[in-house]
Formats: C-alpha cells, structure tokens, sequence
C-alpha cells in the first residue's frame, strides 16, 4: 500500500534542495536548502490538525503514534520523521524531517558540491582498496550518512547496513538491517548491539553502522580487533578535539573501562573523518588517523 503524505507537507518537501523540514508546532516551520534553517510559510491551520496529520501518518507506516506513545520515528518513501506529540512531552506537536537522495550519492557527486576536495576524494577511494577502518564523526545534518552512503557506493562487497531508522540508499550486494522496537506488550525488541551479532554470521565481507551511540559500540569493536577490516561508522561529535571524550563514553557504555577503550580503540579504527557545515555547506574538515592515547594526528589529502 502506497503511504499518501499530507498535502501541506508535499510541497515544501519537493522544494529543490532541501534537506530538512522542521515544524514546532503549527506557527513555527522551517526549512533548509543548504544554507542552514531559515524560516518559511506555516503549512497547518491548528495544532490538532497537524496532530491528527502525523498520527494518521505514523499510523499507516505502522508505527504508533498516540497519547501514550507521543514520541516516534519511521520512514515514508526516503524521509526519515521524528515525532513529538504535545501530550505531556511538549506544549506543541513537534516534527522533525530529514529527506535523503532517492538514488544512490557518489564520491564524485560530493566533490562537485563541495563536500570533499579532489586530494580527500582519491585518499578515500585508497582507504576503502585497503580495508581501513574508518569513523566517520560530526554534528547533526553535518552530512555524516550523505558520505557513508557514498562510501558504500564504491563497493561491490556484501556489505551489511545496520541502522536504528534506515537512511542509506543501498543496492546489491550490500544488505541492510534495522533496529526495530518491543510492541506494545514490551516483547520482540532487537538492538543494534544484537544486529551487530547476528551480521557476524552472516558472511560480512564489511560491517557498517549507521550512527554508534550506545552498547553495540563494544561489540563492533571487538568484531574489528577479531580481523573484520574495512568496518565504516558514524557518530555524533562536534570537533576532532571531542572524539577521545566521546569515544571513551561509548567504550563506558559498551562495559569496558578506560584503558581497555583505549587499546580497543586504537587496535580498530584507523581513520577518522570530521564533518562540519561551513558557510552553510557540508564538507569533510579533517582527516586523521587514531593514536594509541586515542589522539588524532591529521591527515593531508
């Protein structure tokens, strides 16, 4: 069955460009086109129109959107949506949009647009060819999964996916798994740190996930010190200066302590690339490789 999109939204999100649509509440919408949010005309009449646009929505992906679970996300055809109803969480209903390309990005389409440079682009295409291990870090909307999947559209590798909500655009032989969670009796939950597990044995010639940020970050870890290179990552850091302090939390939150972090760490990943938005445009800043004390040496490319 094919999932209709409120009209109020349709033609916002065919506006060349744009890469997020944000409502807080019915007064409050903006859009971003690749010069950062900025504020644009308010497509609903009430709160309880938008309200009952967006249960009615969730309620056609499947997932559950209601008084007592005010706070979703799913996908309609490429659009990841946050939900926030305004039912003891917010005073307003709240959306958050991110729309990703329909098709799949690659390396030389980022170089056109600025994201990466001639020298990065080449560097990258080596890496992958030598099976580094690479984490990709930065900001929220700093293009962290927009270059993942353009990494991904190098290979011709079986190559599993694993995300919470699925973004990446994908083709065979590459394969993707989603984190799906408990119904409403609380049962039939599967973690990313459990989907970790189970592409182990499904004869992975890589493993990448899609945004790291809790326990399954251990067991990937000990999947790259157990010889599966070319592993791909993202998480979420502002600057390179931060990735120690937020590599070492999720070596906490995986159960490790801080030494065995570090020497997990530095045994794994080999490269790190920072994203940030410059002037409104989102490009690689930062090439650098991981040190035993987790610091970062940089890289020119």
């Amino acid at each position: 069955m094919e999932i209709q999109l409120p009209d109020q939204l349709t033609k916002l999100l065919a506006r060349e460009g744009l890469t997020d649509l944000i409502l807080n509440g019915h007064l409050h919408t903006y859009i971003d086109v690749g010069q950062g949010l900025t504020r644009t005309s308010n497509p609903f009449e009430s709160q309880s129109e938008l309200s009952q646009a967006l249960i009615e929505l969730g309620f056609q992906t499947g997932a559950r959107v209601d008084i007592a679970k005010p706070i979703s996300d799913f996908v309609v055809s490429g659009l990841r949506f946050h939900v926030v109803l305004g039912h003891g969480v917010s005073p307003t209903p709240l959306v958050s949009i991110r729309k990703h390309p329909a098709a799949q990005v690659k390396l030389e389409h980022l170089l056109e647009v600025g994201m990466l440079t001639t020298g990065q682009l080449e560097f990258l295409k080596s890496a992958l060819a030598e099976r580094e291990n690479i984490v990709i870090a930065g900001a929220t909307s700093s293009g962290k999964t927009t270059l993942l999947g353009a990494l991904i559209a190098e290979l011709e590798e079986r190559t599993i996916c694993i995300e919470q909500i699925p973004e990446l655009v994908i083709r065979e032989p590459a394969i993707s798994l989603q984190e799906r969670p408990a119904n409403q009796e609380g049962m039939g939950a599967i973690s990313l740190q459990q989907l970790v597990i189970e592409a182990l044995r499904m004869r992975p010639d890589r493993i990448v996930v899609g945004e790291v940020r809790g326990s399954e970050f251990g067991v990937l870890l000990q999947a790259m010190n157990n010889g599966h290179r070319g592993t791909m990552a993202t998480l979420h850091c502002k600057s390179i200066a931060d990735l120690a302090n937020r590599l070492t939390l999720l070596g906490l939150l995986s159960g490790f302590d801080k030494d065995l972090t570090k020497q997990m760490v530095s045994q794994s990943f080999d490269l790190v690339l920072q994203l940030e938005r410059v002037a409104g445009i989102r490009k690689l800043t930062q090439l650098g490789r991981i040190g035993r004390e987790l610091e970062v040496t940089e890289v020119a490319a």
